[in-house]
């Protein structure tokens, strides 16, 4: 039995550790959106076998990173207004909930940890630091998520988000859109100063919808 309990573990740990590889590759770009995902050439490139990495793949299927078609295999999830649609609504709904479940317990160091990071992000904007302005975008994000204190709400939100900005990264943002996005930060916060939920619910609300079409715009008509 140990034996068998430690053959047990080293697979589950070799698809985590494939998983993790492949998810990796995905989000940063490394592997683009379409992309057929052939475990022979993953095999080669992670020094894993196929059996895990056949594992590895469907999680990240089950993520949404990941289709899998009957003769076809596994592709790099495209990018569709469908898609687009539920990530989004998911991750807005969750920083709703988190407001909401969260607005009772608002410290004037938890608002200024954001006034600090609604700062950074402009500094960002200011200097043309693309990757660094969605980086704090993520940790503003992340916090207002973290202070409904849901960790399995945080969990959820992430994964989304993460994917949503894998992607967002090749297609970019609309004219003007990173800028809204700042001036967006800086009424949710004070909404949030006012403990005025509804008015975050708006304002978070009508950000989903902006950046669900600018980033429908940014997709082409095959995708």
């Amino acid at each position: 039995m140990p034996n068998e309990a430690l053959a047990l573990d080293a697979a589950q740990n070799s698809v985590d550790q494939a998983t993790r590889l492949i998810r990796e590759d995905i989000l940063s770009g490394r592997i683009a959106p379409g992309e057929r995902l052939k475990t022979a050439e993953l095999a080669k490139r992670l020094g894993f076998s196929t059996m895990p990495l056949r594992e590895a793949l469907r999680k990240l299927e089950g993520e949404g990173l990941v289709a899998i078609e009957p003769n076809r295999g596994a592709t790099v999830r495209q990018l569709d207004r469908a898609y687009i649609t539920d990530l989004f609504e998911l991750n807005t709904e969750l920083r709703i909930f988190a407001v909401r479940r969260g607005m009772a317990i608002l410290t004037l160091e938890r608002i200024r940890e954001l006034e600090a990071l609604a700062e950074e992000y402009r500094a960002h904007l200011e200097a043309g630091e693309d990757l660094e302005a969605i980086d704090c975008n993520r940790r503003f994000n992340a916090r207002l998520v973290e202070f409904g204190g849901n960790r399995e709400a945080l969990r959820v939100f992430l994964r989304g988000w993460d994917t949503i900005f894998a992607f967002r990264r090749g297609y970019g943002y609309g004219t003007g859109r990173r800028r809204v996005m700042a001036e967006e930060m800086q009424l949710l916060i004070e909404a949030l100063r006012r403990q005025d939920a509804t008015s975050a619910e708006a304002i978070l609300r009508m950000q989903n919808a902006a950046m669900m079409e600018d980033l429908v715009s940014r997709i082409t008509p095959e995708s």
